[in-house]
Parts: structure tokens; sequence; C-alpha cells
């Protein structure tokens, strides 16, 4: 075999071995992102969002974008920037929901994870099912680096439920992220910054599977942004105040007023929340539970601080920003569904909703039709926070009487 014969077959086999590595091409695997798209979108349709203790109270924050460059011929990256705070908890990171729906899949085709990192330090890689994360943790380098996480290396996570063992019938998002600092494990605040390419799941069979759907359609959407234009500017009639700093975590919004449009010219009912601070631009967390049959004491119970509260409805916009709205739990939902763990079923179309940052307020409107309403009076209760948690609530006790 002349010599030129055998650098241009040594060139196919390095070029043939490198597609494998990329993943998204290789028999038995499917690509989540390679971000070639350059935008935050990934495969299932849904974006990319950052996850920082932030949500949850603490003082944390963390930035995704995505940066040009990458391991050639890649020409784009996921860039994951933070502060941590290094007060429990502590911890940033970047998830993706694995359907298009926020549902859970199954996995069963496949035996792992496969990314390219490139960063300092330890990260974390692994999947949410339920309300677990199952993780294993990797060492990121100053150089690009190609990581394969066996599904049998994750490891749960955190408080664990008795039994909980990974399984890959039930995931529902994938996430790489810092690890967290728990109680007494505190340590210096500190900035982090690592990027991501290549993300894919890979297995031995052939062809080109894709994850399954493993149960009933899930409940994420993304929807605009209302146009505060568009928000009737009058009629608005004051139905209390609340008490600034008597929410359950001081660093998440705390509501301070409740006021309403209880009808529309277009039919729709509207609720503006007025907080001690100036609102989040990276997410919105804001619920209206009503009581619409007349009967206080049937329903759901309210869990936040205004525990006697009952109600037959719940409206829900917990989202983040991304790139066509707002990405996250937004509809609503009757008394049972909530209990059995449906947030917002559907009806994501008949809520309208914004963040007015002038007023210091989230607004949120929903169709006075869809809300089914069977008294000519209802009562209604007004809560904020994250999009992940609760703070506050308005009013405090007791509820708003609407018509």
């Amino acid at each position: 075999m002349s010599l030129l014969m055998k650098n241009l077959l040594a060139l196919l086999l390095l070029f043939f071995r490198f597609c494998l590595c990329l993943g998204g091409d290789a028999p038995g695997s499917w690509t989540l992102d390679d971000f070639e798209d350059g935008d935050l979108s990934a495969a299932p349709g849904l974006c990319w969002i950052a996850l920082a203790d932030d949500l949850v109270g603490g003082a944390s924050e963390a930035k995704l974008e995505i940066r040009p460059g990458g391991q050639a011929p890649s020409r784009h990256v996921l860039g994951i920037s933070a502060h941590l705070s290094g007060r429990t908890p502590s911890f940033a990171g970047a998830w993706v929901p694995l359907d298009r729906a926020g549902g859970s899949v199954n996995l069963g085709a496949f035996e792992g994870v496969r990314l390219r990192v490139k960063g300092r330090g330890r990260i974390e890689v692994g999947f949410r099912a339920g309300m677990v994360n199952y993780m294993a943790g990797i060492d990121a380098g100053a150089e690009w680096r190609l990581v394969e996480i066996p599904f049998t290396s994750l490891a749960p996570q955190g408080k664990v439920p008795e039994g909980a063992t990974w399984s890959p019938d039930a995931p529902a998002w994938f996430g790489i992220t810092t690890p967290h600092a728990t109680r007494g494990e505190e340590r210096a605040a500190e900035t982090v910054d690592f990027e991501v390419d290549d993300v894919a799941l890979y297995g031995r069979g052939a062809g080109n599977p894709a994850p399954v759907a493993s149960e009933s359609a899930g409940s994420f959407s993304i929807m605009p942004f209302t146009p505060l234009a568009s928000i009737p500017s009058t009629g608005w009639i004051d139905l209390g105040d609340d008490p600034a700093r008597d929410g359950n975590m001081p660093a998440l919004p705390d509501a301070t007023r409740l006021e309403a449009i209880p009808s529309s010219a277009d039919g729709t009912l509207w609720l503006r929340v007025t907080l001690r601070e100036r609102p989040h631009e990276r997410w919105m967390g804001v619920n209206v539970a009503l009581d619409v049959d007349g009967d206080p004491a049937n329903g759901q119970a309210w869990w936040v601080a205004n525990s006697s509260f009952k109600f037959d409805r719940l409206v829900t916009v917990w989202c983040f920003r991304v790139a066509r709205g707002c990405q996250g739990y937004i509809g609503i939902a009757d008394a049972d569904q909530v209990a059995a763990g449906a947030m917002a079923p559907g009806g994501a179309r008949s809520v309208r909703f914004a963040i007015d940052h002038e007023r210091r307020a989230f607004v949120v409107g929903v169709a006075r039709e869809a809300l089914r309403l069977e008294k000519p009076e209802f009562r209604v209760v007004a809560a904020v926070g994250s999009a992940l948690s609760y703070a506050d609530d308005v009013p405090g006790q007791g509820a708003a009487t609407l018509r």
C-alpha cells in the first residue's frame, strides 16, 4: 500500500472517530443540543434556563449565553457564568427539559450522556426525576474535554427519599451545575465560568432513537409577555395592602398591595401585585387562588401563610424569561388537579402576564370564562415568589371579594 493511501486512510479513520465523538450523528445517539443554531432552544423545543440559589432565597446569580467558539468544527457553545455567594445553599447551573411539554421521558434506549466541557473546577452533570437530582461529578479543565457519563454512575443528591435509585424511565430534566454548598459546607464567594458543547445521549444500538414520553403531557409552555401598553391603565380597584417584609424568604419578592380590574372590556380579570422591591428580570412567579363556588369550606387549602383559605381554581405563572417570552408553568388548574401535582395542565392561552418594572409589580390577566365562575361573587388570594418558590401572599389572611 502506498504511503499516500496509508495517510488517506489514517485521515479518514481520524475523521470517523471525531464524528463519533460529536455524538449526535453516531448510531444509537440522540443530540440534545450542539448549540450550532446559535440559540438556547434544545432538541425538544424548550430552552435552557439558568437555575441558581437566588430562586430559593439565596444570593447567587447565574447567566446563560451562546458564545462563539468550541472545538473545531463547532461554531457555538453554551456559556454558563455565575457569582456564587458561598452561603447555604449556593449553586448555579443550566437545565433543560427533555420533553417538549416538560413531562418525564423514558431513556431506556440509552446508556449514558456525552458532552464536551471547558472551564475550571468541579461540576455535576445529570438528570432530575420527580423531586430528586441524580448526578455525577466531573472535573473541567482549561482545554476542551470530551466526557462520557454512564447512567450507572449517577447517584441521588441532597435530601433523598428512602429507596430512591436512578431509573431511566422517569427523568424530566438534564442539568449541568456547580456542586451545592450544603449546611456546614459554606465556602468563600467566587465567580465561576464554564462552557458546554455537543450534549448527546448515547447507546449501543443501531439507528438514532429519541427519548419517549413516559407519562401524560407535561404542563410546561412558552408564552409571550403581554405588552404593558395593552393592559388597562384605568379601572383598577384597591383590594388591600400587605405588610412589608412578612414573606417566608426575605430575598424573594414581597407583596405589599393587591389591585384588580374585575372585568375589562374583553372579559378579562386583571390582578396587579405591587412588590416591595424591583421585580427580577430573569424570572416571574405569581399564583392567583380563587374560591369560585361560594362555599369557603370546600376546595384545596392554600399552602402559604394564608392557610385557612380554600380554593377551587388556581392560576399559575411560574416562568423564566427566554427569547420567545416566558417558559414554565403557565395555566389554570382545578383544586383536584393541583392536589395531584398538576399546577398548570391547561389554559395557558387564557392567561396574560407582564412584569411592570416602573410600578414594581407583577400583572396577571385571565379570561373570566376560563375560570368557570359559579357565583356572582368570588374570592381571591394572590401569591408571589420566584419561578420555583413561594414567598408571600396578599391578603395575608382572609381573601379579597370580587364580582
